[in-house]
């Protein structure tokens, strides 16, 4: 029996030097320039054939339709390089193939939207890149994934023009070859020795003010499932603003006596040191030198705020992924409560609904417990989990937000609306665990109300027929 793999990314932070980093600017460039010429040479085809085909030309005698796949433009690329691209061998080829393969499945997701087979909200055709547009290159096909890394464990390989014309490159070539890691490389680099890990790709981005590596890599799943002492078979998680997270119990050292998770808020942290620089910036000439330090500093700020996050998450996710058999939250639409709070005012709620990061939490606690073993329940979002009475299960028909307890006049319960939440979710996860079916409909939209499968159905029907509309206008 083949033994269970997933593919995961290991994120190295990069310290290169300025000729390095001049380097590595360069192999971006090259490939947003691969990717402009393939949109472009799609679209110039697409046009031909749409002004032939508004000429009275037959289908037949249209002119061939290309390619879109990664296989067929990377020849074609090929062939004119030389022509479009002069300056190409002091470049390597594997950033002009990262930007055909990018083009490729921009393309691929864009056919798929028009045919209906892809989901989510409808991908238009892909745009051109310009300057500002994030610098990254992803080199694949390699050979042997031990020179990725150097002996000390301290860098990690940069691949270099074969041919280069460029004497900066040919003459320090030993220098340019390995750029210094701000992290020990020892685990990542024993794990492929040992032939655990297999690194599929490696991504060179610039992201959040600094040079990284990411490393794709292709591992077994039961090197993650470590023993660890269980709180309990099954967990409720309810998300908020003032609290992160609310549990249905408590668990010693992650939150207090009630369940509650802190919301460090790490945006609202830093507002006044970014209101700063924001004015500081706006009062500098442009063009000067001062203008691009700040500049610099700007993008440093927002990635140590971003990475302050992800760190607190992944401590969060990781205790919750394996502590209990299942968690169950409830499928929050982000995007809707940004919207209504965009709607007031005073743009505060909004902006910390978004440093919550609710998205990015549900993301790794999918992959962490599915990697243990376990399992992550997701309870409908008409659910009632903050109107229903964890001990007795009636319903309120209305619940002030302001109101911070929950009271039950039928039972006399009162407590913590969030903790009450908690446990409503961890009930509806237990009876999803179950199979149970639906108290009330067979939709999912009407489990709060009675069945509507014709009206329902007729609404969706209409929604299809409106994006297909939509996605089918002539190019």
């Amino acid at each position: 029996m083949d033994q269970p793999y997933c593919n995961r990314a290991a994120v190295v932070p990069l310290d290169p030097s300025p000729s390095q980093a001049q380097l590595l600017r360069s192999y971006c460039g090259a490939s947003r320039f691969a990717y402009n010429w393939a949109i472009a040479t799609v679209k110039e085809n697409l046009n031909a054939r749409s002004e032939e085909r508004g000429s009275g030309v037959a289908d037949a005698d249209l002119t061939p339709m290309l390619s879109w796949s990664a296989y067929s433009m990377t020849p074609l690329w090929n062939s004119v390089k030389d022509d479009v691209a002069p300056w190409h061998r002091n470049v390597t080829m594997h950033a002009f193939r990262s930007g055909v393969t990018n083009a490729s499945t921009a393309l691929k997701n864009f056919a798929q939207a028009r045919s209906g087979a892809r989901r989510g909200r409808a991908a238009g055709f892909p745009r051109f890149k310009n300057r500002h547009s994030k610098l990254s290159v992803t080199f694949v096909d390699l050979q042997p994934t031990a020179v990725w890394f150097s002996e000390d464990s301290h860098s990690v390989r940069l691949i270099l023009p074969r041919f280069a014309t460029d004497p900066r490159i040919t003459r320090r070539r030993d220098q340019l070859q390995w750029i210094h890691t701000t992290e020990s490389l020892t685990r990542l680099k024993r794990k492929v020795a040992l032939g655990e890990w297999t690194v599929q790709a490696v991504t060179f981005s610039f992201t959040g003010g600094r040079w990284q590596a990411s490393f794709s890599v292709r591992q077994l799943v039961e090197s993650f499932r470590t023993p660890v002492q269980l709180h309990g078979p099954l967990v409720g998680v309810d998300l908020r603003v003032k609290h992160l997270a609310t549990l249905s119990m408590p668990v010693r050292g992650l939150t207090d006596q009630h369940g509650h998770i802190p919301n460090p808020r790490h945006l609202d942290a830093e507002l006044e040191r970014l209101a700063t620089l924001n004015r500081r910036l706006a009062r500098c000439v442009k063009g000067s030198e001062n203008r691009a330090k700040l500049v610099r500093r700007r993008p440093r700020l927002y990635g140590r705020i971003t990475r302050t996050r992800d760190l607190y998450l992944h401590r969060l996710t990781t205790t919750l992924a394996g502590r209990f058999e299942a968690v169950a939250l409830e499928d929050l639409k982000v995007s809707g409560l940004v919207t209504k709070s965009k709607a007031n005012t005073n743009s505060t709620p909004s902006r910390r609904i978004l440093d919550a990061g609710f998205s990015e939490l549900r993301r790794q606690l999918t992959y962490k417990a599915a990697d243990r073993g376990h399992h992550v329940v997701v309870v409908d979002r008409f659910h009632p989990s903050s109107k229903k009475c964890s001990s007795c299960g009636e319903t309120k028909a209305k619940l002030a937000l302001s109101g911070r307890l929950f009271e039950c006049s039928n039972c006399g319960t009162c407590l913590d609306r969030d903790v009450n939440a908690a446990r409503n979710s961890r009930d509806e996860g237990l009876r999803l665990l179950k199979n149970e079916p639906n108290v009330a409909g067979h939709e999912p939209e009407t489990l709060n109300a009675d069945s509507r499968d014709c009206e329902t159905e007729l609404l969706r029907q209409g929604r299809k027929d409106r994006y297909q509309s939509r996605t089918t206008q002539p190019l």
